[in-house]
């Protein structure tokens, strides 16, 4: 494969390129922020030909790993796809992302190559060790400007921070049953909660999806100690999931469940909710204005 083809499948896996606002590069590493995490598929990022790992900072930045043989070229036919010059100082000091939360994924499929490359990457960890030392004041007005101007997630990032979390099926909004649950998609979802959450005082609203139980659990246990407020809507993992309910317990994060449809006058199933004990509240019923609902009673239960 080679580095335009590259290129292009990262550019695909981060949700193409009008979710890409800021590229750069540093000795081993493409590094990118993007604006709306649910559309990036860290599976395919990680299994693309020569991607050694990923590297997740904080909600909106991603570096990805390919070694100093790759890297300058895949770098290269990026930012022509993107259209973007790149800037290494923005992209290092973007939500002053804490070491502690970094979280790294090594591709297996490119394992071999990872431990062929281990001194690589080594030296690229040392890259970040005291990056503020180098860091520019032009760079840093440019990431603040991103911030401020709202490009990334349409929020700020400073004050009270919300994570709306999305369980399965619910990436399928506007083709699912859209007699219950509507005809605008998810992405349209995503930007209900952006605005609501702006229009409600918090500085910056972070939203996922996930067909899977244990992302979703992952994603509360990571909300502790970096986000304020959670607003959930667990879909069928309401019914049968203690495990949830067992994470918005163990975190102590005000947390509101959400339902695009009004589930209590559904299935007898549907009526049953575990992780409803652990919440402050439960909106239902009322479209994406559940959601918005949801993130107002947050704002106002923390006192925004």
């Amino acid at each position: 494969m080679d580095k335009r083809m590259i290129a292009d499948e990262v550019l695909a896996s981060l949700g193409g390129q009008g979710n890409v606002v800021a590229n750069g590069k540093c000795m081993t590493r493409l590094r990118v922020i993007i604006d709306d995490p649910a559309l990036v598929d860290p599976k395919r990022l990680s299994s693309t030909h020569g991607v050694l790992g990923i590297v997740k900072r904080g909600s909106h930045g991603y570096e990805v790993v390919f070694g100093p043989s790759l890297i300058d070229g895949v770098y290269y036919e990026f930012t022509k796809l993107t259209g973007m010059s790149g800037n290494i100082g923005e992209l290092q000091h973007f939500e002053n992302t804490p070491v502690s939360t970094i979280q790294v994924q090594i591709s297996p499929a490119n394992r071999m190559s990872f431990d062929a490359q281990a001194d690589a990457l080594v030296a690229s960890e040392a890259e970040d060790e005291d990056f503020d030392d180098f860091l520019e004041d032009e760079d840093e007005s440019i990431l603040r400007g991103l911030l401020d101007e709202g490009t990334i997630g349409g929020m700020s990032g400073k004050g009270k921070r919300l994570l709306v979390l999305n369980g399965p099926n619910l990436n399928l909004l506007g083709i699912r049953e859209p007699d219950i649950y509507g005809h605008e998609d998810y992405a349209s979802l995503i930007k209900t909660c952006i605005a609501a959450a702006h229009d409600a005082g918090f500085a910056d609203c972070t939203c996922m999806q996930s067909n899977h139980e244990g992302d979703l659990v992952d994603a509360i246990q990571d909300a502790y100690g970096t986000f304020d407020a959670i607003v959930i809507n667990p879909a069928a993992y309401t019914h049968t999931s203690v495990a949830l309910l067992d994470a918005v317990k163990a975190v102590g994060i005000p947390t509101v469940e959400v339902h695009i449809s009004d589930v209590d006058e559904r299935e007898e199933f549907r009526k049953v909710s575990y992780i409803r004990s652990a919440c402050i509240e439960v909106v239902a019923g009322l479209g994406f204005g559940s959601y918005r609902k949801a993130i107002f009673d947050l704002a106002a239960h923390l006192g925004i």
